[in-house]
């Protein structure tokens, strides 16, 4: 008889620890597949994510995504951000990641993507014209390379999954991967995003703004870009393999606003000669009605 209760107190001890313990947490606001913005300093003891959202709905817009999200507080924090100047910081760098997973079916599609479909940005050399691309696009070398590539965007956004609860996550780079995924050398240049990126995927800021793009006064740019790894029956938008496909730019402005641009906004002189010849067309209808 003590034996048997000698192990019920035992189970029942193990069943109030295991009860007890914190479960791993799982950020609803985030989606495998989500493109994370991720902002990181050479020499700094902070990280900063952002999700903005499904790559297939950059993939699919063909209008420009503007204010998508706001993150200047979290960039212009002292203690856990990159200061005020933040948009001046010479030594600040931002890119954007997302892939669904790193399966190497051929045939498996998730919203007209199969997987290992990684989506990357690359740094925007000027200003240029909105919904045309101004970078060097990726080309992967390997089928191997792409399976890499999304091996490493998994880990840096796992972090955004398991540990954030909204679409912001801030971390010291003792824990982030996103100082692991992409690194830079010792004289501060970044290389080699996620082990298959040579040159890195991502962009810095600077003195003065980048310039104004589909209507913003942008202080970073970036080119985005969508890369298969296959090509099933099914694919939305199929094209050659490990080729990237410009889909358009992310911007952020000084405020921390962030837009995605795929076309140019009209001139005001055009928007408004547009609505006087729609306004015209009506009275001349309704005159030849009334006549």
């Amino acid at each position: 008889m003590k034996t048997k209760s000698k192990i019920f107190i035992l189970a029942a001890t193990v069943a109030a620890a295991m009860s007890a313990a914190p479960a791993q947490a799982q950020n609803t606001t985030y989606a495998p597949g989500d493109i994370v913005l991720f902002f990181h300093q050479f020499g700094g003891s902070n990280t900063v994510m952002l999700n903005v959202g499904a790559g297939t709905t950059f993939r699919d817009t063909t209008s420009n995504i503007m204010n998508i999200a706001n993150i200047g507080s979290l960039l212009s924090n002292n203690t856990n951000g990159f200061g005020i100047s933040w948009f001046d910081a010479t030594n600040l760098y931002w890119g954007a990641a997302g892939v669904f997973n790193n399966s190497t079916s051929t045939t498996t599609l998730t919203n007209g993507d199969p997987g290992r479909t990684i989506y990357t940005s690359a740094v925007r050399t000027g200003i240029g014209t909105e919904g045309t691309a101004l970078s060097a696009g990726w080309s992967v070398d390997s089928n191997g390379s792409m399976t890499t590539g999304a091996n490493g965007i998994i880990a840096m956004a796992n972090r955004m999954e398991t540990t954030s609860l909204t679409t912001t996550l801030v971390e010291g780079t003792s824990t982030s991967n996103i100082d692991n995924q992409n690194p830079f050398n010792i004289s501060g240049t970044p290389t080699n995003s996620f082990s298959v990126f040579p040159g890195s995927v991502v962009g810095g800021f600077g003195g003065g703004s980048f310039g104004s793009l589909g209507g913003v006064n942008a202080e970073g740019a970036l080119d985005l870009y969508r890369i298969l790894a296959a090509s099933p029956a099914g694919t939305v938008d199929p094209a050659t393999l490990r080729e990237g496909q410009f889909q358009g730019t992310f911007v952020i402005d000084q405020t921390g606003d962030v837009s995605f641009i795929v076309q140019p906004v009209p001139e005001p002189s055009s928007a408004v000669l547009l609505a006087s010849s729609a306004l015209l067309g009506g009275l001349i209808r309704r005159r030849k009605k009334n006549a």
